[in-house]
């Protein structure tokens, strides 16, 4: 009779894009256990079969007792040291969050238990965690805008809890941006001595650098995971388009929960606020899995909006671009052109060409250039379109390649006043650099 050949069937959930990371508590994480005790095992008897190889083998080590004296509350490694001490300088710094969205009112009797039972299975308040830390000693707390809207429905509770402290604290949502998913809350904690973390320079970060989350993943009160800077200038949006670009991209571990918990250097400073993953199990599961790719929102950006965020404000993206320094310039970018116009008017490949400069504007002041003329060709579906084809092209914003309109716009948008940026443009095939400062344009 025939061998039957087994088959094997691999099946791989689809990527569908960015998962967020408040956790949803319903239904409930079930407890996590520990089980995993260390057993030694004897070396096996030796065979009395000769050896194939003309080789000699060694005897297996022999396990051996712990040594006398070993310290293990002592971290031996410099980069166990480094954790550690950052753990525990601001492990209570760090906020467990929930929140509860507002019910539908209920059209129920107040006296008809039942009726009210049914319409909260049926579609009552949402609740979920997430995380945040504390930057001031008045109580001021960051976190993510998802974490106290719970899918955009405006949080009707809120409330924090500690580690190590076993009171919960209520809390109010002081300012938000729903733009670069960022909200300041303020904790309600009267004579409460607060641990703030220091916020460090995300724009200093290098590749390979050790990256530190604390947050709160599923439910977990206090967890902390280790890794390095997988990438930074990430152009990235979440599923609902609400994410800013510019993010890092980490493999610390971070998953549901670990929203608005801070991404910290060696250093002990934050560097990024912990905000989605992209996660192959979202399709199957609806929640979230780390997959070893994780999103935080780079500080820089959260500390050149922080003050709008203390005056109570909310950004959007209309919000955003009215009170951001801005050079008062329509953009096209590069990529957008086929090839038969590329190669025709020898316009570079990269780089965003300037469609128009407002009048009195920072890019007028420094002559920067529109283009007057537009050259009729095909998009890439053969479709006939008007491209212009004589303004200047930037380049670069100090220093770094402009692949996107999105890539000046960060940059422009995080200067603050007062401050330059040195644009490398191409005008009739030569390279120049002009500085320009950025300003806020009031439009009458």
């Amino acid at each position: 009779m025939r061998n039957r050949l087994l088959a094997f069937a691999f099946v791989f959930a689809a990527l569908t894009g960015a998962a967020f990371l408040y956790q949803s508590v319903n239904p409930p994480v079930s407890s996590a256990q520990n089980s995993g005790a260390i057993t030694a095992q004897t070396p096996p008897a030796a065979s009395s079969a000769a050896p194939s190889s003309s080789v000699p083998s060694s005897p297996a080590p022999a396990l051996t007792a712990p040594r006398q004296g070993f310290d293990y509350g002592r971290a031996k490694l410099e980069n166990e040291r480094n954790t550690v001490e950052i753990v525990q300088a601001y492990d209570s710094g760090i906020g467990f969050i929930t929140a509860k969205t507002m019910s539908a009112q209920s059209d129920c009797d107040p006296t008809d238990l039942r009726c009210r039972f049914l319409q909260q299975q049926q579609g009552g308040a949402q609740q979920g965690t997430g995380s945040g830390f504390v930057i001031d000693d008045t109580g001021l707390m960051l976190t993510n805008n998802h974490v106290v809207t719970l899918e955009t429905e405006t949080v009707g509770k809120l409330t924090v809890k500690f580690h190590n402290d076993p009171k919960t604290y209520p809390a109010t949502v002081v300012g938000r941006s729903p733009a670069y998913d960022v909200a300041l809350i303020k904790i309600d904690a009267p004579g409460k001595k607060f641990t703030p973390l220091s916020m460090g320079d995300s724009d200093a970060l290098k590749v390979g650098q050790k990256a530190i989350a604390m947050g709160n993943p599923f439910g977990l009160e206090f967890s902390v995971t280790e890794g390095i800077i997988s990438a930074t200038g990430r152009d990235f949006q979440g599923s609902n388009g609400n994410l800013a670009t510019n993010v890092i991209q980490t493999d610390a571990a971070v998953n549901p929960g670990n929203s608005g918990g801070p991404l910290l250097s060696s250093a002990g400073e934050v560097i990024g606020i912990n905000t989605a993953i992209l996660s192959p199990g979202t399709q199957g599961s609806g929640q979230g899995q780390f997959a070893g790719i994780a999103f935080a929102v780079p500080i820089n950006l959260v500390k050149s909006i922080l003050d709008d965020l203390k005056a109570g404000k909310t950004l959007d993206q209309g919000t955003l671009g009215s009170s951001r320094p801005r050079l008062g310039i329509g953009l096209q970018s590069m990529d957008a052109y086929p090839d038969n116009l590329i190669q025709q008017y020898n316009l570079p490949r990269t780089g965003a060409m300037i469609t128009n400069v407002e009048p009195n504007s920072p890019a007028a002041k420094a002559g920067l250039r529109a283009s007057s003329k537009n050259a009729a060709g095909t998009d890439f579906n053969g479709n006939p379109i008007q491209a212009p084809i004589n303004g200047d092209v930037i380049l670069k914003v100090n220093g770094q390649d402009v692949t996107s309109v999105t890539d000046l716009q960060r940059i422009v948008f995080s200067t603050k006043a007062g401050d330059s940026v040195t644009l490398t443009i191409s005008r009739g095939g030569k390279e120049l650099e002009v500085k320009v400062q950025p300003q806020v344009i009031t439009t009458k």
